[in-house]
Protein backbone atom coordinates (compact mmCIF):
# COMPACT_ATOMS: atom_id res chain seq x y z
CA UNK A 1 0.00 0.00 0.00
CA UNK A 2 1.65 3.23 -1.17
CA UNK A 3 0.96 5.90 1.89
CA UNK A 4 1.93 9.10 -0.53
CA UNK A 5 -1.56 8.59 -2.63
CA UNK A 6 -4.02 8.62 0.18
CA UNK A 7 -2.15 8.96 3.72
CA UNK A 8 -5.64 8.33 5.31
CA UNK A 9 -5.83 4.46 4.36
CA UNK A 10 -2.06 3.91 5.68
CA UNK A 11 -3.22 5.47 9.37
CA UNK A 12 -6.64 3.08 9.09
CA UNK A 13 -4.15 0.27 8.58
CA UNK A 14 -1.48 1.17 11.77
CA UNK A 15 -4.60 1.67 14.04
CA UNK A 16 -6.23 -1.99 12.23
CA UNK A 17 -2.72 -3.87 12.89
CA UNK A 18 -2.27 -1.54 16.35
CA UNK A 19 -5.72 -3.23 17.70
CA UNK A 20 -5.38 -6.29 16.05
CA UNK A 21 -1.95 -6.95 18.02
CA UNK A 22 -3.51 -5.76 21.79
CA UNK A 23 -6.18 -7.92 21.11
CA UNK A 24 -3.77 -10.82 20.85
CA UNK A 25 -1.90 -9.93 23.71
CA UNK A 26 -5.14 -10.06 25.68
CA UNK A 27 -6.22 -13.08 24.63
CA UNK A 28 -2.68 -14.34 25.35
CA UNK A 29 -2.48 -16.12 28.79
CA UNK A 30 0.57 -18.08 30.38
CA UNK A 31 0.25 -21.47 31.85
CA UNK A 32 -2.24 -21.88 34.25
CA UNK A 33 -2.09 -22.62 38.19
CA UNK A 34 -3.18 -25.91 37.47
CA UNK A 35 -0.91 -26.22 34.48
CA UNK A 36 1.92 -25.34 36.89
CA UNK A 37 0.94 -27.80 39.82
CA UNK A 38 1.14 -30.61 37.07
CA UNK A 39 4.59 -29.51 35.88
CA UNK A 40 5.71 -29.38 39.73
CA UNK A 41 4.17 -32.95 40.38
CA UNK A 42 6.06 -34.36 37.19
CA UNK A 43 8.83 -33.20 38.07
CA UNK A 44 9.07 -33.89 41.70
CA UNK A 45 8.53 -37.56 40.13
CA UNK A 46 10.75 -38.15 38.21
CA UNK A 47 13.68 -36.20 40.70
CA UNK A 48 12.64 -38.63 43.35
CA UNK A 49 12.46 -41.60 40.94
CA UNK A 50 16.39 -40.30 39.94
CA UNK A 51 17.35 -39.85 43.46
CA UNK A 52 16.39 -43.40 44.73
CA UNK A 53 17.63 -44.96 41.68
CA UNK A 54 21.04 -43.34 41.30
CA UNK A 55 22.70 -45.19 43.90
CA UNK A 56 22.10 -48.49 42.98
CA UNK A 57 22.93 -48.07 39.46
CA UNK A 58 26.35 -46.59 40.56
CA UNK A 59 26.57 -49.32 42.66
CA UNK A 60 26.44 -52.30 40.06
CA UNK A 61 28.70 -49.77 38.00
CA UNK A 62 31.15 -50.64 40.92
CA UNK A 63 30.53 -54.54 41.04
CA UNK A 64 30.96 -54.39 37.41
CA UNK A 65 34.29 -52.77 37.81
CA UNK A 66 35.50 -54.56 40.48
CA UNK A 67 34.82 -58.35 38.92
CA UNK A 68 36.73 -56.75 35.54
CA UNK A 69 39.38 -55.76 38.17
CA UNK A 70 39.54 -59.17 39.72
CA UNK A 71 39.72 -60.42 36.21
CA UNK A 72 42.43 -58.99 34.90
CA UNK A 73 44.40 -59.86 38.06
CA UNK A 74 43.66 -63.48 38.17
CA UNK A 75 44.76 -65.73 35.65
CA UNK A 76 43.12 -69.88 34.86
CA UNK A 77 46.44 -70.93 37.19
CA UNK A 78 45.00 -69.28 40.42
CA UNK A 79 42.40 -71.30 42.63
CA UNK A 80 38.99 -70.63 43.10
CA UNK A 81 39.72 -69.64 46.22
CA UNK A 82 42.34 -67.20 45.43
CA UNK A 83 39.71 -65.23 43.15
CA UNK A 84 37.12 -65.26 45.88
CA UNK A 85 39.41 -63.62 48.46
CA UNK A 86 40.81 -61.26 45.66
CA UNK A 87 36.92 -60.68 44.89
CA UNK A 88 35.98 -59.98 48.67
CA UNK A 89 39.27 -57.78 49.22
CA UNK A 90 37.63 -55.79 46.31
CA UNK A 91 34.28 -55.26 47.25
CA UNK A 92 35.49 -54.11 50.92
CA UNK A 93 38.12 -51.36 49.49
CA UNK A 94 34.72 -49.93 47.32
CA UNK A 95 32.32 -50.78 49.86
CA UNK A 96 29.66 -52.78 47.69
CA UNK A 97 26.93 -53.63 49.87
CA UNK A 98 24.64 -54.69 46.97
CA UNK A 99 26.12 -58.22 46.75
CA UNK A 100 28.03 -60.05 48.92
CA UNK A 101 30.91 -62.15 47.92
CA UNK A 102 29.68 -65.21 49.29
CA UNK A 103 26.77 -64.50 46.40
CA UNK A 104 29.32 -64.46 43.63
CA UNK A 105 29.72 -67.54 41.88
CA UNK A 106 32.76 -68.02 41.12
CA UNK A 107 34.04 -71.92 39.37
CA UNK A 108 35.65 -73.33 36.72
CA UNK A 109 34.12 -74.64 32.93
CA UNK A 110 37.06 -76.06 30.62
CA UNK A 111 40.11 -74.93 32.43
CA UNK A 112 38.40 -70.98 32.28
CA UNK A 113 37.58 -69.08 35.52
CA UNK A 114 34.00 -67.64 35.55
CA UNK A 115 32.93 -64.99 37.77
CA UNK A 116 29.16 -64.67 37.51
CA UNK A 117 27.65 -61.50 39.97
CA UNK A 118 24.40 -61.73 38.13
CA UNK A 119 22.17 -60.16 41.32
CA UNK A 120 19.25 -57.60 41.59
CA UNK A 121 18.28 -55.37 43.63
CA UNK A 122 14.97 -53.90 44.92
CA UNK A 123 15.19 -50.09 46.07
CA UNK A 124 11.83 -48.48 47.77
CA UNK A 125 10.22 -45.79 45.71
CA UNK A 126 7.33 -44.35 47.66
CA UNK A 127 5.34 -46.34 50.28
CA UNK A 128 4.45 -49.76 49.05
CA UNK A 129 6.00 -49.15 45.59
CA UNK A 130 9.50 -50.78 44.86
CA UNK A 131 11.89 -50.88 41.84
CA UNK A 132 13.60 -54.08 40.90
CA UNK A 133 16.88 -53.01 39.21
CA UNK A 134 18.81 -56.55 37.39
CA UNK A 135 21.99 -56.85 36.58
CA UNK A 136 22.83 -58.78 34.10
CA UNK A 137 26.02 -57.85 32.41
CA UNK A 138 28.38 -59.31 35.62
CA UNK A 139 30.16 -62.38 34.17
CA UNK A 140 33.10 -61.90 33.13
CA UNK A 141 35.60 -65.09 31.98
CA UNK A 142 39.51 -65.36 33.16
CA UNK A 143 41.07 -67.23 29.91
Amino acid sequence: MNCKRSPGSCDSSRRRLATTSQQALKRQGGVSILGVLMLLALLSFFLTVTIRLLPAYMEGRSVKSAIDSVAEASSPEHSLRDVTKRLSSTFNTNRIEGIKPRDVKIYRDEGKIIIDATYETRTPLFQNVDAVLMFNDNVVVIE
